[in-house]
């Protein structure tokens, strides 16, 4: 009977319910998806003004066991309770609430993606053939990266961006929820990568519309980015990403032929030089940026 049991979260954004199955668990054992729960209604409380300045809340978050099923749904129901009677307040007054439709901080992209990645990526092994990517470095690094090279190539809002060989696609997402790009595309070969990169689509969009969260338009696509139809994208691209460890020297040789016609001021990020015109972001293994 306990092995049925289901919490739900109201969204802030939409009012619409997520419904999270919880996990049986021992006194102080905490289960990933049980504390996932407490996560999310932390984020949003952290997100949304009118929800930090309630006392009760914030008081009952912090004591909440996680290992509790009676804590969460306490917590669940008092969260629930809250975000109704701002509904009601919003709508009376007819008012948009600050948090809707502005860009999720840091942090909140990168708890945002991993709730996506451990919903998309069925078999976390059969990515270990995309070493900066798996998931045992997800939150730890490839993250970490991928901020460095936001911080360090302004993505303008005339820049599209393209990750070629884009894996699952959080690079792309990443990307998309933490810049100004004009569109950010995503373009990967392999079958099993594309396939969950089709459901972290689905499951990104999903969780940002809870959220209320906005993003830059994007698209992920299985493909191969060497074939004629990608060469205007990548002609016409502001900001390219190659995670390049694993393509080869012929790989790197075609890349390196088209880029010969990328417009002016392109950059490209790499993890490892196409030629030697490569300044380095940092000494590990994000390769660095060629100004063109």
């Amino acid at each position: 009977m306990f092995g049925d049991r289901q919490l739900s979260v109201i969204s802030p954004a939409t009012r619409d319910k997520e419904v999270f199955k919880w996990i049986p668990c021992r006194p102080g054992e905490i289960k990933d998806e049980n504390s996932e729960i407490v996560d999310v209604i932390s984020w949003v409380v952290s997100d949304v003004k009118e929800m930090s300045e309630n006392p009760a809340l914030v008081g009952l978050l912090k004591e909440t066991d996680r290992s509790s099923y009676d804590d969460v749904s306490k917590l669940c129901d008092v969260y629930n309770k809250a975000i109704i009677d701002l509904w009601d307040t919003w709508i009376e007054e007819n008012t948009v609430p600050e948090f809707f439709n502005r860009k999720a901080s840091r942090g909140h992209v990168q708890f945002i993606l991993l709730q996506c990645y451990n919903r998309a990526v069925s078999d976390p092994d059969k990515l270990n053939q995309y070493p900066p990517f798996s998931p045992q470095v997800y939150g730890e690094t490839s993250f970490e990266l991928i901020s460095q090279m936001i911080d360090t190539i302004a993505v303008t809002s005339d820049d599209v961006f393209i990750d070629l060989g884009s894996g699952v696609g959080q690079v792309v997402l990443q990307v998309c929820a933490s810049t100004d790009a004009k569109f950010c595309y995503g373009i990967e070969k392999a079958e099993y990568p594309a396939n969950c990169a089709s459901r972290l689509d689905s499951t990104f969009r999903h969780w940002m519309s809870f959220y209320g969260k906005s993003y830059r338009p994007y698209t992920l696509e299985r493909g191969d980015f060497l074939s004629a139809e990608y060469q205007e994208k990548i002609t016409n691209a502001g900001v390219l990403f190659a995670n390049n460890f694993a393509f080869g020297p012929e790989v790197d040789h075609q890349l390196k032929q088209r880029f010969a016609n990328l417009k002016e001021g392109a950059r490209i990020i790499s993890s490892k030089a196409f030629c030697p015109l490569n300044f380095r972001i940092t000494d590990r293994n994000l390769g660095g940026t060629v100004f063109l």
